[in-house]
């Protein structure tokens, strides 16, 4: 097994990191390389291990982290914020380290303990470390085993040291709200101010990193249906049960279910059948476009 000194990958990590431990490499799948700073019998770091994982090196100052970008795109792993206040941390795993840095830093699919603590000790008072990192040329990776590699981080410390809410990493993918948390949700964000994302936006370095461009958009060569349109036309409709042609006693003339169906109806653009309903104009002095109760 052979031994490197963790200064090769990046002389900036000269400047972070105290303790220059060395760490292992070995063969996973085709193209991948594997490195961890723990080593046990069969080089995988096994639940409540008397070795406790040591990070391969850490990250001091996260408010300038674009400055790792090359270091740590297109590299997977298991990362650890930790409090160094407390010694208090949460572990995750990802396919892409710089992406998912970037998501907990802009409070995007992060965990709702470690937001909190972030908002009580400040983000100066978390170091950001890597246990484990994978190179390899696709991130074509098992997500069964990642999630299985995180669970036995979690497991090789006392959990009440950690923002993790589980013992078992799982994934959000493929999963479903059920009934009855779908009406809290919306009750709960009716008050935008309790959306994470209120008053806020994403820098263009992160809406880079989210965008999927060319053939990784899941759109890539296709179109919607005509079926598909008019549902997302519903969905994005500021008036939920459509708009309406009324004459001027009130009573319902024809109904559409948006500003763009009545306006290609009466051969008038979106933007005027917009001005004479929400100014409550009367349209040719005998009709009113109103909201349908």
């Amino acid at each position: 097994m052979c031994k490197y000194k963790i200064n090769i990958l990046n002389p900036i990590f000269k400047l972070h990191y105290e303790n220059k431990l060395p760490f292992y490499r070995i063969s996973t799948t085709s193209g991948q390389k594997r490195f961890y700073s723990s080593k046990s019998i069969d080089n995988t770091i096994k639940p409540n291990n008397i070795i406790k994982p040591t990070p391969i090196f850490v990250l001091k100052n996260l408010d300038h982290v674009n400055l790792y970008k090359e270091l740590l795109k297109n590299k997977g792993g298991i990362y650890s914020f930790i409090n160094i206040i407390n010694g208090k941390q949460y572990i995750g795993s990802a396919k892409d380290l710089y992406i998912r840095l970037n998501e907990h830093l802009n409070n995007k699919k992060s965990n709702s303990s470690l937001q909190k603590a972030f908002k009580k000790y400040g983000l100066e008072n978390f170091n950001w470390a890597i246990y484990e990192y994978f190179t390899y040329e696709t991130k074509i990776l098992h997500h069964d085993a990642l999630t299985q590699l995180e669970t036995n981080y979690i497991q090789a410390f006392d959990f009440s040291t950690l923002y993790n809410m589980k013992r078992i990493a799982t994934s959000s993918f493929g999963y479903k709200h059920t009934d009855e948390a779908i009406p809290k949700m919306i009750e709960r964000f009716k008050d935008k101010n309790n959306h994470p994302m209120f008053g806020k936006t994403h820098s263009e370095e992160v809406l880079r990193l989210i965008s999927k461009p060319g053939d990784l958009n899941p759109m890539f060569g296709k179109t919607h249906t005509d079926k598909a349109k008019k549902l997302m036309s519903i969905k994005k409709n500021k008036y939920i049960n459509g708009v309406g042609i009324f004459d001027l006693n009130g009573n319902l003339i024809k109904k559409f279910n948006n500003n763009i169906e009545l306006g290609n109806y009466l051969n008038i653009s979106k933007v005027t059948v917009g001005k004479y309903l929400n100014n409550n104009l009367i349209y040719k002095d005998s009709y009113i476009f109103k909201p349908i109760q």
